[in-house]
Parts: C-alpha cells; sequence; structure tokens
C-alpha cells in the first residue's frame, strides 16, 4: 500500500456538493434575484402586498422604504425588502376566489323512544 490520495474516496462528496448546489444553492439565487428586481421595478401608485399580509398602495418611494397608504389618508412607512408581491391595481389578493363552501347538512333527529 502507498501512502498517496485516492481520488475515488472523494467523489461521493463532490457529488453531494454539486447536488446541494443545483437543488438548494441556485433556486435560491434565481429567488432572491427575481425579488431584487421585483423591488427595483416598485413605483408610485402600485399595489403591493407586505410579507406581514398588509395590503396597500405605494403613495412616496425613499431610499430604503415605502410609503404606503392602506386606507384613505391613512399612510405607514415599510421596509423596501419587506414587499412580497405586487397585485393588480384593482384586485385585493393574488389568488382567484375560491368557491363558497357547501353548506353543512342538518342531521335529522333521531326518533328513539323512551
Amino acid at each position: 500500500m502507498q501512502g498517496g490520495f485516492d481520488f475515488g474516496s472523494m467523489l461521493p462528496i463532490v457529488l453531494i456538493f454539486v447536488v446541494m448546489y443545483f437543488l438548494i444553492i441556485r433556486p435560491q439565487n434565481k429567488k432572491a434575484k427575481l425579488h431584487r428586481e421585483l423591488i427595483a421595478s416598485l413605483g408610485k401608485g402600485s399595489r403591493v402586498l407586505i410579507n406581514g399580509g398588509l395590503i396597500g398602495t405605494i403613495y412616496e418611494v425613499l431610499d430604503q422604504e415605502l410609503v404606503l397608504e392602506v386606507a384613505k389618508d391613512v399612510r405607514v412607512h415599510v421596509s423596501r425588502g419587506m414587499v412580497a408581491s405586487v397585485l393588480d391595481k384593482t384586485s385585493t389578493s393574488t389568488t382567484k376566489p375560491v368557491a363558497p363552501a357547501p353548506k353543512k347538512m342538518i342531521a335529522k333527529k333521531s326518533s328513539i323512544k323512551k
């Protein structure tokens, strides 16, 4: 036996790192890039959804924050990074409305004689 370095024993470790890159790191970087582009495209009048669930219209754009109008004459300051998505100007949600749930069936009283 020689005291050399065996590249065959390193192959599984290298493969694990390659798989982790394509399954975890690369998609996360793509998502971060899309979020940066979304934040850069924000402008006055856009309706946005904030990570905390707050929906409002951008009233003013500052350096690191946005001024949102959430109701008439009600304005809040939020960090630009907290914007989750941009909504349509007319809609109030990001998803289609869900059909109402069916009414519960009313259980009939049993006719048990005492």
